[in-house]
């Protein structure tokens, strides 16, 4: 415990874990004013500005690896921001924060909710990157609703998730898309809330990422659009912008702000991972049943021996299991890859044997919303089980309605091994039968 004080104007910039107790003065942080009494908290790994409003004093106290120290704050963004975002009427808006990744969209996001919380809101929020998500787990877009000041938005609970089968939107982003409109309309109409705001992910650059945005407003009926600008990474988007939305605000991204690698984000979804999945327990659940939405095996055709063996000669491959839909099929085999062969006028997708094993799962409930993760060890042709590893905690089996499997591979340790694009294929494969459900 350490009492610092702090003059009016003078900026601290807080490393968690930390917590910060007003006693006397006032500071600015992330969209509230702090006075005597009032206190906050800075999580591990987290880092955020606080403004002092007057004399103040403080009485710190660190964690490990916590910190505190006055900076100049001769080019922080907070005022700007402060200034930009109180012209927002919050009642009644839905708001998506926009930019690449590392600029602030977090902060951003976390400043417009306290705000919405002062005014006495109910605020929405979404979180829309699945990679880097702080509401729920990796892999998925979630909602919440705060009706408290916080310093960030993992101190949010995880209300609502859809699982987005993996962490890169330019593989599902259609699928993304209608995750956050229904999750909009979940917030709105069974959460009653005031105000909806959206945090997004960094993918902007790309002309894809450009119209994947430009979807999102219009698809979930945004009526502000807040931009973060560092150099030209949204030249383009903005151009866009003009056109489809009449609200939109751009802000300059902080000085110095943190810009993580590849490896730095990748470990971070590991440690969601991690976090969510363990301790973890085994599952046995009969695929027909419930089925895997994305691939309903034992709900087709069964081959029988006869048949798989004619097939192992066509197409010189050793086949260990064949099921087939309308003009689809997909067999287990001796290959080293995924890969698709023509017979007749039949597609066969061919999976590798243990194709499988260490897949993210989602057991979801009968309106596609997540239940649990989990990661999928074995499933058992003869019987039609499956085994999941889920978290020990969970406890809500006779709510899940179906298995969807993702496009990520992780080993036993929760790490990233493998992007399974193919999942992608054997999905469009089926839904030109007319096969797979929503």
């Amino acid at each position: 415990m350490e009492i610092q004080s702090v003059g009016p104007n003078e900026f601290l910039s807080i490393d968690g874990p930390a917590s910060i107790r007003i006693i006397d003065g006032k500071l600015y942080v992330l969209g509230v004013e702090y006075g005597p009494g009032n206190s906050f908290t800075v999580m591990r790994g987290r880092r955020i500005i606080a403004k002092s409003l007057s004399e103040s004093k403080i009485d710190v106290v660190l964690g490990p690896e916590g910190k505190i120290e006055k900076i100049d704050g001769t080019n922080e963004v907070i005022d700007a921001w402060d200034n930009a975002l109180s012209t927002i009427q919050l009642r009644n808006s839905i708001i998506a924060v926009l930019g690449a990744m590392d600029v602030g969209k977090t902060t951003v996001t976390t400043i417009l909710v306290n705000k919405g919380v002062k005014e006495g809101l109910k605020v929405g929020v979404i979180d829309g990157d699945p990679g880097q998500n702080d509401v729920g787990p990796p892999t998925t877009v979630s909602a919440s609703v705060a009706t408290n000041f916080i310093t960030h938005l993992t101190q949010l609970r995880n209300l609502r998730s859809i699982f987005v089968k993996t962490t890169s939107i330019e593989y599902v982003w259609d699928y993304v898309l209608n995750a956050i409109s229904k999750l909009v309309n979940e917030l709105k109409y069974n959460y009653n809330v005031d105000t909806i705001v959206i945090n997004t992910d960094g993918w902007v650059s790309e002309p894809d990422a450009v119209k994947f945005k430009l979807e999102m407003i219009r698809r979930a009926n945004i009526s502000h659009a807040i931009v973060i600008r560092r150099g030209d990474e949204v030249n383009e988007l903005l151009k866009e912008l003009t056109n489809a939305i009449k609200n939109t605000i751009i802000l300059p991204s902080p000085p110095n702000a943190r810009i993580r690698d590849r490896d730095d984000r990748k470990i971070r979804r590991e440690m969601g991972y991690s976090k969510y999945l363990m301790p973890s327990r085994e599952l046995s659940i009969s695929l027909r049943e419930k089925p895997i939405v994305n691939l309903p095996l034992f709900n087709g055709l069964r081959y029988d021996s006869y048949i798989t063996k004619l097939i192992q000669r066509s197409l010189n491959i050793s086949i260990h299991y064949v099921e087939q839909w309308g003009g689809v099929a997909v067999a287990i085999g001796n290959v080293k890859e995924f890969q698709v062969k023509n017979l007749g006028d039949v597609s066969i997708a061919i999976l590798p044997i243990n194709w499988e094993r260490g897949l993210l799962v989602a057991l979801e409930d009968k309106n596609n919303y997540l239940l649990s993760l989990g990661v999928l060890q074995k499933i058992y042709y003869n019987t039609g089980k499956a085994v999941i590893s889920i978290p020990k905690s969970f406890n809500n089996e006779d709510l899940v309605d179906h298995i969807r499997l993702g496009m990520i591979r992780v080993n036993d340790n929760y790490e990233e091994v493998e992007k399974t694009l193919y999942i992608n294929k054997i999905e469009s494969l089926l839904s030109s039968q007319n096969i797979l459900r929503r």
